[in-house]
């Protein structure tokens, strides 16, 4: 993580990282969400959800598990799905923002160093311009010490900032950051985004919900994003045992 992006993360609550992913894992991954949306029963049971089957590559994409080790520290992976929108789809409204003592919310910053707990990774596969729809932003709100005035809480609140990108990029930002999705408005193509969620392994906020016969078949490597909240293991580093599955 370059020092710039340390400033631009820790000043917004975000960071846009351009055309992350191949052409032909942009496909793959277009190819399953497209099958799943269509025809599911004609995929094996483990990849008919993410982060199963192809999606399995973004568990720990390398572009970005550097930067979330750098702003979470050791992490696990709390859920991973996808959203399709065509035009007219509208998305979640404003949420978040404010300083906040509940450690999966508190975001930190001391002695040049980031602790952002509960992160959000976003892969958009399409291009989005600027004013389409992509997810929206209310920036430096991760860390503000008054109250959000509700004429704010709703999408048309000019504090609110989005972005343009290629097919393939990435953004990631602190959960405790104010943001909401938006109506998409291409009549040309939809949006496709993945959303991955990551936390510090010593915290958990959503109930666990990849099913087991998903972290079944991944790697061990992949499985150990998914073990139970621990952050102390006797003997030395983690290994991959004592993993915790929930359906």
């Amino acid at each position: 993580m370059t020092e710039e992006q340390k400033f631009i993360f820790d000043l917004k609550g975000y960071l846009l990282i351009p055309e992350v992913l191949k052409k032909t894992e942009i496909n793959s991954l277009k190819e399953q969400i497209e099958t799943i949306r269509t025809n599911p029963e004609s995929l094996p049971i483990h990849e008919r959800r993410f982060p199963g089957g192809t999606a399995s590559i973004l568990i720990d994409y390398p572009a970005i598990m550097e930067i979330l080790n750098e702003v979470i520290g050791e992490v696990r992976m709390e859920s991973s799905w996808f959203t399709y929108r065509n035009i007219e789809d509208k998305g979640p409204t404003p949420h978040g923002g404010g300083r906040n003592t509940n450690p999966n919310f508190s975001y930190q910053c001391h002695n040049e160093k980031i602790y952002s707990a509960l992160t959000r990774v976003v892969f958009e596969l399409n291009e989005v311009k600027l004013g389409d729809g992509g997810t929206l932003f209310m920036p430096g709100s991760h860390k503000s010490n008054f109250p959000m005035p509700e004429e704010h809480r709703c999408v048309e609140s000019p504090l609110l900032e989005t972005y343009n990108c290629p097919p393939g990029s990435a953004i990631i930002f602190t959960e405790n950051l104010c943001h909401s999705g938006d109506t998409w408005k291409n009549p040309d193509y939809p949006r496709i985004a993945v959303f991955n969620c990551y936390n510090f392994v010593g915290c958990q906020f959503h109930k666990p919900s990849v099913p087991k016969e998903i972290i079944d078949h991944l790697p061990p490597e992949k499985k150990n994003f998914f073990r139970n909240v621990w952050t102390w293991n006797q003997g030395g580093a983690n290994n991959g045992r004592n993993l915790h599955y929930d359906n």
